[in-house]
């Protein structure tokens, strides 16, 4: 018997605002700038720590990070930086993870 105490009211209805998010430039390369959503949303540190927990591998999930945050054209760029280096992947990184995982944390905690 279901609880009484519950209400089915039907389902939860979401529309999208489509509103364009403002991004924030993470860093440049040769005066080329790479951009990321300024409070990205909880979609990205999901999929984050959805891929980490799936591969079990948090190189991985930090690979999906990246893509999310900078986008397909701007990762692929990153990419193909010849003098790309530990040093740099990093920093960028712990820069993508304090984005995403701190906004997540202000988001669901309103």
């Amino acid at each position: 018997m279901a609880d009484e105490g519950l209400e089915n009211s039907g389902p939860i209805i979401v529309k999208s605002k489509g509103e364009k998010k403002d991004r924030i430039v993470l860093f440049t390369i040769d005066d080329t700038e790479f951009t990321v959503p300024a409070k990205p949303g909880m979609r990205v540190a999901l999929k984050f720590l959805n891929q980490m927990k799936k591969s079990d591998n948090e190189m991985f999930g930090m690979l999906q990070l990246l893509e999310d945050m900078l986008g397909e054209e701007q990762y692929n760029a990153l990419l193909d930086y010849e003098e790309l280096s530990d040093e740099l992947v990093g920093k960028i990184a712990e820069q993508c993870v304090a984005l995403a995982l701190g906004n997540s944390q202000e988001t669901a905690g309103k």
